[in-house]
């Protein structure tokens, strides 16, 4: 009797360590692989087959087309508006330009979330009034003058702390549109909790 009680026990923290490590914040692949315990308390909404479709909670923005849908649960990748790019800064944006990666949508088990993937490329801003955005919070934004935008994106990237109240660091991704000459126009950053 007593080693079956062990056996037991053995098995229970077995399944318990392994629930814990198969899924954590960072472990983007968990929620594509169907394991990880998603059936336990742990597991995310997004990371469960019955979870509602995410559409409802897509960021603001959306993605590319062409995007797949992963098996994980996220459903479809969100779609960006005509005209907008999600693009993630490699170095801190300077006085009228900008190195950054074309940032796509990546299923985790905390709903879509955008990377930047590929080569950096180098953006201009336009000479004219450009529309900059910075998160205030999940779906709200204070407009602000193009160069206080960009050294809140430059603290972001090198020095966080010094980024105070009601902005934060999230993510580092921002939603741009381009005038006809491809010069940025307009800059939002998205917020992600």
């Amino acid at each position: 009797m007593q080693s079956t009680r062990r056996i037991i026990g053995t098995f229970a923290l077995v399944a318990a360590l392994g629930s814990v490590a198969a899924c954590g914040p960072d472990d983007t692949a968990a929620a594509g692989s169907g394991t990880g315990g998603a059936s336990g308390a742990g597991a995310s909404a997004a990371a469960r087959p019955s979870a509602a479709p995410p559409s409802a909670k897509a960021p603001a923005g959306g993605a590319s087309a062409g995007a797949a849908a992963p098996a994980g649960g996220c459903g479809q990748p969100p779609k960006l508006p005509a005209g907008h790019k999600m693009v993630e800064p490699v170095a801190p944006p300077s006085k009228g330009s900008m190195s950054a990666k074309d940032a796509q949508p990546t299923c985790t088990p905390n709903d879509w979330i955008y990377h930047g993937k590929g080569e950096a490329k180098y953006y201009l801003f336009t000479a004219g009034e450009v529309k900059a955005e910075l998160a205030t919070g999940s779906g709200s934004t204070k407009t602000v003058p193009v160069g206080e935008l960009w050294m809140h994106a430059g603290d972001c990237m090198t020095n966080p702390s010094a980024v105070k109240a009601p902005y934060s660091c999230s993510g580092n991704i921002y939603d741009i549109t381009v005038d006809g000459e491809g010069k940025i126009d307009s800059i939002k950053e998205v917020w992600h909790p």
